[in-house]
């Protein structure tokens, strides 16, 4: 979907009604040759005796690697941190009017042609909706009647939820936006740096692919301590992983949210793991139909989305709000953080350019 239109022109998603009648024409990918997968880990130890490494199988079938320090008395082993690449804003908005149609587009796997409109919810649910109501809820995050369901469903584009992990725990959502791309919230990755590590569709203890962070990609290194008016509208970040995982699953496509579409409700779409369903962040939830609300906290490229009908909750920092197109669903914003009176959705040029430019350095 092109970015280049006048804002007055641009069309929004797809309603209901226009889904029933149409089919959408997403774009379907074949997945590559199998590539070398890097396993990278950091060792601290007290020794400064060179590491010896050796390899066995076991009767498993799984590859034991055992790394032997001489002198040492203490040693801890870790995944990699992922390689930190800021890009100015000013930068980002280079090439997005010349971009072509497709080169944001979301895209499915050729042998998975399965699109579903609308999550599969699980049995069991309406208790759930049950309990869920009966809790306290903060009228500055969720604005009764609260309009998130827990779903499960293995279908495009309903698997490409992930979970975000940090060493400090569970951080946040984020969603497959290409290949081997995740579009999350800044304050989801630690900029301390520690490792990042990410689940598809992860409910109840299991998910369907595990990767790690090689590259994180951002404009401001927001934190839940630095968060606010100044970078709240820069809240995103784009990790590159070390597996194909969009290959497999498929991803949504990205484009530049339009103030022609400020204040109607239209048929924006969220998924994430907010912790009021699972303080563990054990089950994704899936809620439709806000509106939302362009304001300038700042006056470059990154803008702040605002709503009062859009559910929000800890845990869905990084979740997409997104829409469906005539070629699928499109990603316009991240989840980001909430006021007294409205949350907050970060969006604007600058996310879909660290999109772009993330998606280039490494396709």
């Amino acid at each position: 979907m092109s970015t280049d239109k006048p804002e007055a022109t641009v069309q929004p998603p797809l309603n209901e009604r226009e889904l029933r009648l149409d089919k959408l024409a997403i774009r379907h990918h074949e997945p590559p040759e199998p590539e070398p997968i890097a396993a990278t880990f950091d060792l601290a130890t007290d020794s400064g005796a060179k590491p010896d490494v050796s390899v066995e199988q076991g009767e498993d079938g799984r590859w034991r690697i055992n790394v032997t320090i001489d002198r040492a008395r203490s040693a801890v082993i870790d995944h990699a941190a992922p390689e930190l690449v800021q890009v100015p804003r000013r930068t980002l908005r280079t090439g997005l009017s010349r971009m072509s149609p497709d080169e944001l587009a979301p895209s499915i796997p050729a042998d998975m042609d399965d699109l579903a409109i609308t999550p599969e919810l699980p049995q069991g649910m309406a208790s759930l909706r049950g309990l869920r109501d009966d809790r306290d809820v903060r009228p500055t995050t969720v604005f009764n009647p609260d309009g998130r369901w827990v779903y499960y469903d293995r279908n495009y584009p309903w698997r490409c939820l992930v979970r975000m992990t940090r060493p400090s725990g569970w951080s946040g959502s984020g969603v497959l936006i290409g290949p081997r791309h995740v579009l999350t919230a800044s304050h989801c990755v630690d900029w301390t740096p520690g490792w990042l590590r990410v689940d598809v569709l992860y409910t109840n203890g299991s998910s369907l692919a595990t990767a790690w962070g090689t590259h994180a990609y951002y404009t401001q290194k927001v934190t839940a301590a630095n968060y606010n008016s100044k970078n709240m509208d820069d809240d995103y970040s784009v990790i590159v992983l070390n597996q194909r995982l969009g290959d497999r699953f498929g991803w949504l496509g990205a484009r530049t949210y339009s103030d022609s579409w400020d204040d109607d409700v239209l048929p924006w779409r969220n998924i994430g793991y907010p912790q009021d369903f699972s303080w563990t962040g054990e089950l994704a939830t899936y809620q439709r139909d806000f509106a939302l609300d362009q304001t300038d906290y700042d006056s470059d490229a990154g803008k702040v989305l605002l709503s009062d009908t859009f559910d929000n909750w800890p845990g869905q920092s990084g979740s997409p709000v997104f829409g469906f197109w005539s070629d699928g669903p499109y990603v316009v914003g991240v989840t980001s953080g909430e006021s007294s009176s409205n949350n907050f959705v970060a969006a604007g040029s600058s996310l879909t350019g660290l999109v772009r430019r993330a998606r280039n350095d490494h396709p």
